[in-house]
């Protein structure tokens, strides 16, 4: 558990969340409300054509709300995604099959919706980085659960979830890594060493390890729930700004290095890092997902361009996005083996099909 002392160094992350408000937490007890827009708005989209990127296919769905900020993105177990409008504060869905969008308003109002994931049950979660707030969403009755973190300005960031259906998120400005029980809303905070460091990405391997990057601390983190063992690591470049972060199926973590311009990994197994040199300079390496065949894909948001790493042969692809700061800020990859991002400054999401 994190002392008051933590809690109030954590202000020295403030710079990098220049979007979220300066807000506390809410009620002590879980609350509940119906959404604001029962059955959810259903805005019209419409779709680039595919254009073709260096053998891949990219399209671009234009959403209707102008300035919504989509930011992150999820998928359920029937292909449909989800993702969070911040600045319209919002939850929405888009159907690939029907191409049809749906938004819900959140039911707290300047919430700033952030990140999301959709548990194994389908509901849907979302944090609040203006509050201490994580919200989840029942898409069979379309209605909210706002859940209170104990801490005050906390700036819940990243979902990740366990095997046992627990919801572990990232507080930026808070400096800490938590744990909700979706059974009895109770939420455990988890101090992390470093104060200031900004807790950011978040990801848990087969083991039950929970991993997170911190961006202004410039390392990333693991603790292990089974022992209480907690640490930090430190890649061999200095003040690279890790970001995001993801476990691959042999247990070797990735991470993007914002700052440095250069993909980051870490094997457990043997404690080495290991660093790769993005093709673009100030390529600007954020979002990142491993897919199913053990490519690395990652946005590059100051090249404004796509990335895949093949890690056998240590080689990048790159492809750039039609629209031009497009601002992929989280990434996902679906049963097709298609990727897709929202584009935060161009209010579209992207579907890439790989080349091959």
């Amino acid at each position: 558990m994190r002392s008051f002392g933590q809690v109030c160094a954590a202000a020295l992350a403030v710079a990098l969340l220049a979007l979220a408000a300066s807000c506390g937490g809410g009620p002590s007890s879980p609350t509940s409300a119906p959404s604001a827009t029962p059955g959810g708005t259903a805005p019209a989209t419409s779709a680039s054509q595919p254009t073709s990127v260096a053998g891949a296919q990219i399209t671009e769905f234009e959403l209707s709300a102008p300035g919504g900020f989509p930011h992150s993105i999820a998928i359920d177990a029937q292909g449909r995604l989800w993702f969070t409008l911040l600045r319209a504060n919002k939850l929405a869905s888009f159907d690939p099959a029907t191409e049809q969008v749906r938004e819900w308003d959140v039911p707290t109002a300047n919430a700033q919706p952030h990140g999301i994931g959709v548990g194994a049950n389908g509901t849907v979660w979302i944090t609040y980085i203006a509050l201490s707030k994580i919200a989840r969403f029942d898409p069979a009755t379309e209605q909210f659960q706002e859940f209170a973190i104990p801490s005050p300005n906390t700036g819940p960031h990243s979902i990740a979830f366990d095997a046992q259906g627990g919801v572990w998120f990232t507080e930026s400005r808070g400096d800490a890594i938590a744990r909700l029980d979706p059974a009895s809303g109770q939420i455990e905070e988890i101090a992390v060493p470093t104060a200031g460091s900004t807790p950011y990405g978040i990801a848990i391997d087969d083991g039950g390890v929970v991993w997170w990057a911190a961006l202004t601390g410039h390392r990333i983190g693991r603790y292990d729930p089974a022992t209480g063992a907690l640490e930090e690591l430190v890649p061999p470049t200095p003040n690279q700004g890790a970001r995001r972060i993801a476990v691959d199926a042999q247990g070797d973590v990735w991470f993007t290095e914002n700052a440095a311009g250069k993909l980051g990994r870490y094997a457990p197994a043997t404690a080495v890092f290991a660093e790769y040199d993005l093709p673009s300079p100030d390529g600007q390496p954020y979002a990142l997902v491993v897919a199913r065949d053990g490519t690395v894909w990652l946005s590059e948001l100051g090249a404004n361009k796509l990335a895949r790493f093949d890690s056998l042969g240590e080689t990048f692809e790159e492809f750039t996005i039609p629209s031009p700061r497009a601002d992929c800020r989280t990434m996902l990859e679906d049963a097709q083996g298609n990727i897709w991002c929202p584009e935060s400054g161009t209010d579209k999401l992207l579907r890439l099909v790989p080349p091959g």
